[in-house]
């Protein structure tokens, strides 16, 4: 098949651009519920708890599958599940691999041999790398597709080594192998969702509050993340700093920083720009 010739122009179209985003931070900070916002959304599911995890999100009448080998999960990556589905979203890639990737990558002989512990189906260091290279070929697959593409995963740390100093302290998402900072050359925004604590008003400490927000671009301090959204000559099309606030709990019902709020500030300006582009071609 002779390659394709393609314009940049066509991937900010207004009407043609996906969006391709992981979302990292703890547990309970609500990853799960932004993740939920996406458009015609169907779900991979592979965490614990009542439906692998969506309990949280149960009353949004979202389709999801729960897979149990990395063949079915790269079933869902060729795009024959949900093959309708505007959005995919895995939730989360840490717990894909820590059951999916992990066993695949046990299940590959070592010339070496098997040890009692990796029979036990706990991964050695070898192993890490190997499940870093599944991961990352089945994201490849998944950020293929002409869907709308979203990730959560947990948090790690990476501290410098404690003997020697050497090192840098990183914040990233909690993947193995070289996917703990490789993750964030796959996708074009990668943002980590914290909390922090508020008052509403400065003299009043009981009108404290729990306050949402995304960290999408490095803070300069080993945090891992980026926005690729960009219009020449404009920072960012997201700020450094994007609150979150569902649409349950916004005041005026409409949700701040949510999936469907974050696509239109990025595909509005997108529009504004391929509008004036058109102009001057004129």
């Amino acid at each position: 098949m002779p390659l394709q010739i393609k314009n940049t122009k066509e991937l900010v179209h207004p009407d043609k651009f996906r969006w391709k985003c992981l979302v990292f931070g703890l547990s309970g900070v609500g990853k799960t519920t932004w993740m939920s916002g996406m458009p015609d959304l169907g779900v991979i599911a592979c965490e614990t708890g009542e439906g692998n995890g969506l309990l949280s999100v149960a009353t949004k009448n979202i389709d999801y599958v729960e897979p149990k080998t990395y063949a079915e999960l790269e079933q869902v990556a060729s795009g024959t599940v949900f093959k309708e589905k505007l959005s995919l979203g895995g939730d989360s890639l840490t717990d894909i691999c820590n059951t999916l990737v992990k066993d695949y990558a046990l299940s590959i002989p070592r010339q070496s041999g098997n040890s009692p512990k990796r029979a036990m189906g706990v991964p050695e260091l070898d192993d890490y790398g190997t499940m870093g290279e599944l991961t990352r070929r089945v994201v490849r697959k998944f950020l293929d597709l002409d869907k709308h593409i979203c990730f959560t995963a947990g948090l790690r740390m990476k501290e410098p080594d404690p003997g020697t100093g050497q090192g840098q302290f990183l914040l990233g998402p909690d993947l193995p192998g070289a996917m703990f900072t490789g993750s964030a050359a796959m996708f074009d925004t990668v943002m980590c969702l914290k909390v922090r604590s508020k008052l509403r008003d400065p003299k009043d400490a009981k009108s404290r509050y729990t306050e949402r927000y995304f960290v999408t671009t490095s803070d300069g301090n080993g945090l891992i993340a980026k926005c690729r959204s960009v219009v020449s000559g404009l920072p960012p099309l997201l700020d450094a700093e994007e609150l979150f606030i569902p649409k349950e709990q916004d005041p005026k019902g409409e949700g701040v920083g949510t999936f469907p709020a974050l696509l239109k500030k990025i595909t509005n300006t997108y529009a504004e720009h391929y509008e004036k582009q058109k102009g001057l071609a004129k």
